[in-house]
């Protein structure tokens, strides 16, 4: 291949450079043959994230004679990367799973500048995370209407892969609206060809016009497509984690069956039923939104929110999404026979971020309605423990379930700075105090 037929399929790729004249069959170019200017645009905005794990103090300890431990004892960081989505508060966006379970978290700007971050709030289901520093001179990157990206529009990814910083890769937008693929609990990815290797998560998708269309997330085994959560998605959270420090999502409150495609096969030739697909009720959990709708065990969801129902990950995705304390309209096969109700989600939020506290963590929570027998009591304040996860920060706080959380404090005249927890139990107020 000659240089300027390397040149011709290069332009093709980019679509950069416009080809005007052909000259003994050869095609002369002209115009721009980089994406440099862009670069240098929009780089400052991205950033370095070093998240330190604690050591395991339960780790078997072994002497190694050259390092003197076991790698398991050395404190774990993990890389990823980040975008300034506002410079005057100094947030930060990136992954939840970068910085998941860190005590320590470091940034380090495209200048060389390393500073410390705060976990603002993070949200498992949708793997975003917002943080935030103090530094001067900082430029942002806004998030963009991703609903305006259409399948084969150019994009650039920038990260920093096995940590070498601010690399730059481009390619495609393959897909748009990926779902079912498991990798989280909510999922409506933007699909790119673009390289995106072990640390470019968190960091930037961005268009050849220099917006920011998604963060990039995740990768699908070893085939190299890449995966970017819509900007549009990451905004909606990204406002609700600066205010909240958490997400609140609906609540249908069921427990899945793990009845497989060949017992729906089953079920539909039993009722002489042309096709059934849909999510099949294991149980009704007690003063619920799916009790109050009467949804009952064995029950086929088949549409929800408007939206067909595929199986239990569709129908967990959709409930995820609906807005809570709207009538939200659901069909479902009962019997045989098409059963149309509708429910209203209870909201449900996780706080796992430290704007919330770092004791809290694990702790699934909803708001306190007007049906609880203590509404009244609390002037409608506080919310109610749901679940707890084994080995949390929130269960060696010995939170129990229907605790309602009032307030996180800190005492004015404690020199130590202690926390303490403020909930509501059994008719009483109690105060926890987080261990040191």
């Amino acid at each position: 291949m000659t240089l300027k037929q390397f040149q011709v399929r290069s332009l093709f790729v980019l679509s950069l450079i416009a080809v005007v004249s052909f000259a003994s069959g050869v095609p002369a170019l002209v115009g721009p043959t980089t994406i440099a200017p862009l670069i240098d645009e929009v780089k400052h905005s991205v950033v370095n994230i070093a998240a330190k794990h604690p050591i395991d103090p339960d780790a078997e300890r072994s002497f190694n004679p050259f390092y003197g431990q076991s790698p398991r004892q050395r404190e774990r960081t993990a890389i990823g990367s980040g975008v300034i989505i506002d410079a005057n508060n100094g947030y930060i966006v990136t992954n939840e799973h970068v910085i998941r379970g860190s005590e320590d978290i470091v940034v380090t700007l495209d200048d060389g500048r390393s500073v410390n971050a705060t976990v603002i709030g993070d949200d498992h289901s949708s793997d975003v995370a917002v943080l935030q520093i103090t530094a001067d001179n900082l430029k942002a990157l806004p998030l963009s209407d991703s609903d305006e990206v259409r399948v084969g529009d150019f994009v650039v990814a920038i990260g920093n892969p096995y940590r070498l910083q601010q690399t730059v890769t481009s390619g495609i937008v393959s897909g748009l609206g990926r779902k079912g693929l498991g990798i989280e609990e909510v999922e409506n990815f933007i699909q790119t060809d673009a390289a995106i290797n072990q640390g470019n998560s968190g960091g930037p998708l961005i268009t050849f016009t220099g917006k920011l269309i998604g963060i990039n997330t995740a990768i699908l085994g070893r085939s190299g497509i890449g995966f970017a959560i819509p900007s549009n998605m990451v905004a909606d959270v990204v406002d609700e984690l600066i205010e909240f420090g958490g997400i609140t999502r609906g609540f249908l409150g069921i427990q899945m069956n793990t009845m497989d495609s060949l017992d729906l096969e089953k079920y539909a030739e039993m009722y002489e039923i042309e096709d059934v697909s849909g999510a099949v009720i294991g149980d009704v959990i007690e003063d619920t939104a799916a009790s109050r709708a009467g949804l009952q065990k064995y029950d086929i969801i088949t549409s929800f929110n408007g939206e067909k129902v595929v199986n239990w990950l569709e129908l967990t995705y959709q409930i995820k999404l609906a807005k809570v304390g709207e009538e939200v309209p659901i069909e479902i096969l009962r019997d045989g026979e098409v059963v149309k109700t509708h429910v209203v989600l209870q909201p449900h939020r996780t706080f796992r971020g430290d704007r919330v506290d770092i004791a809290l963590r694990g702790s699934q929570v909803r708001q306190i309605n007007p049906q609880d027998p203590y509404f009244d009591e609390l002037a409608g304040s506080g919310v109610v423990v749901q679940n707890i996860e084994p080995d949390s920060p929130a269960e060696n706080l010995d939170l129990k379930v229907g605790d309602v959380i009032l307030d996180v404090k800190r005492p004015i005249n404690d020199e130590t700075k202690q926390k303490f927890i403020e909930i509501f139990r059994e008719g009483e107020v109690l105060t926890i105090t987080p261990p040191p």
